[in-house]
């Protein structure tokens, strides 16, 4: 890449600190309202930028490819548990099968060590279009509290379930639905049970 201006580099900074905040590029418009130029000043610091071949772009919109890529540390990389037999993630490490990966714009921007991600077992949310071998990813109550009907990773007992959340009014009690006609709710006190994590992202490989 050839030595960028003081200005390039301003509007190369912008563009990759948008992208990793909204996960695509600005508009000409955006780019131009930023720096206070007109439209046609800004599009002419992009074409100066495509020749120093620090971007990429069209006719269409937001369609300005930085030849960095994202960010490193845009991406996430997330590890991914097969199951969990105990209520905190750091005590399974042995049942860890891999990683996944998600733009931490998807992420509500925390960083990865304050999520997780599963890998769902049955069937029991098909209704809600989660399947087996589906990879959910959670971030934790305390940074995305549970809301009715979410879905959630809770420990019941010695197990570990995924489920819609229904609180109970005022009365201190839960209902961990499935959406499946062939699996019951299990209602219980919230004292019984520990909510892992509150579901952000779901992924799905296709097989060809």
């Amino acid at each position: 890449m050839r030595a960028l201006s003081p200005r390039q580099q301003e509007i190369l900074k912008f563009l990759e600190s948008f992208v990793a905040e909204f996960g695509m590029a600005p508009s000409l418009r955006e780019v131009a309202e930023h720096f206070g130029i007109a439209p046609a000043t800004a599009s002419g610091h992009l074409r100066a930028l495509q020749k120093k071949h620090a971007l990429s772009r069209s006719n269409k919109a937001r369609s300005i490819v930085l030849a960095s890529g994202d960010p490193a540390d845009a991406v996430l990389k997330i590890p991914l548990y097969g199951r969990f037999e105990s209520p905190s993630p750091e005590d399974n490490e042995q049942f860890i099968e891999g990683v996944t990966y998600l733009h931490r714009t998807a992420a509500w921007h925390l960083p990865r060590e304050r999520l997780f991600a599963l890998r769902v077992n049955d069937e029991s949310l098909r209704e809600l279009g989660i399947f087996r071998g589906d990879t959910a990813v959670f971030a934790p109550p305390d940074a995305v509290p549970p809301r009715l009907g979410d879905v959630v990773a809770a420990f019941v007992g010695d197990r570990e379930l995924i489920r819609s959340f229904f609180p109970r009014g005022s009365g201190g009690t839960v209902m961990l639905r499935a959406a499946h006609p062939g699996i019951p709710g299990t209602e219980l006190k919230l004292s019984e049970l520990r909510i892992l994590g509150v579901l952000i992202a779901l992924q799905r490989n296709y097989p060809r």
